[in-house]
């Protein structure tokens, strides 16, 4: 696809009402964080609870991860995610990436269906802590509201789903929503898969920006409601900045 037919598209995009954008994972450094912190590495939550070596274990590995990276600092395209979400037409912002920053830098759509790695948190009281805090602390995980409980990242671990009240709110964004705009790596994660589905059914039309082609997990979508874009994030990002224009606020 050449520029002017991904503009083309993107503006088509940019005149219809209700759209939302999911972030597939590695949408942040390349997803360096996404791979250190994988779903299959973390802990099983009753071992992590009950055992105090899973629980030293699991954070030394985590604040070895982050000591010097951390706090992150805001990618550009995130900085013009954080644009993009004020335009009205734009109803949700999904995001399966676990770094947390667009919640820390004001983000009003959002919806973290992998939670995020910014804070701990409490599950007996609900107290909760930032992990720059934990970092300078390092062992400081113990709450200090119910003092028999550890804190741990807003992400879940093994035994864990998705929060219950992100994935309703996915739903209920889906199921209004006109046009789903995926930004995607090499891959589709089996939810955006299973999101693309919600949309499809209804006839609305998935559009996935990537660089390189996907897999074949496309082919079990109806062509003609499932449109790719083939270029950089970057590209794409700078493209819908430039459409949206004085509709950014």
């Amino acid at each position: 696809q050449d520029m002017s037919s991904n503009k083309s598209t993107l503006q088509s995009i940019a005149n219809s009402d209700d759209i939302v954008i999911l972030l597939d994972k590695n949408f942040f450094e390349s997803g360096r964080y996404e791979k250190l912190f994988s779903y299959e590495t973390r802990p099983e939550i009753n071992s992590f609870r009950a055992e105090n070596s899973v629980r030293e274990g699991f954070i030394n590995n985590f604040i070895a991860a982050l000591s010097g990276n951390y706090p992150f600092e805001i990618s550009s395209n995130y900085k013009k995610i954080l644009e993009i979400e004020k335009v009205n037409q734009v109803i949700g912002v999904i995001n399966l990436n676990i770094d947390g920053l667009l919640r820390q830098n004001g983000a009003q759509k959002l919806i973290e269906l992998e939670g995020n790695i910014s804070w701990f948190y409490c599950s007996n009281c609900g107290m909760d802590k930032e992990t720059e805090s934990i970092i300078n602390s390092k062992d400081n995980y113990i709450c200090n509201g119910c003092n028999d409980n550890v804190l741990k990242p807003s992400i879940p671990f093994l035994g864990q789903e998705f929060s219950q009240w992100d994935l309703k709110d996915s739903w209920m964004v889906l199921n209004k929503c006109q046009n789903l705009v995926i930004f995607s790596d090499t891959f589709l994660s089996p939810v955006t898969i299973s999101f693309i589905d919600i949309v499809s059914q209804r006839s609305k039309k998935t559009f996935i920006v990537s660089n390189k082609l996907l897999d074949d997990s496309m082919l079990k979508f109806p062509e003609g409601e499932t449109h790719f874009i083939t270029t950089g994030v970057d590209s794409a990002l700078d493209l819908m900045m430039d459409i949206f224009g004085n509709k950014l606020i």
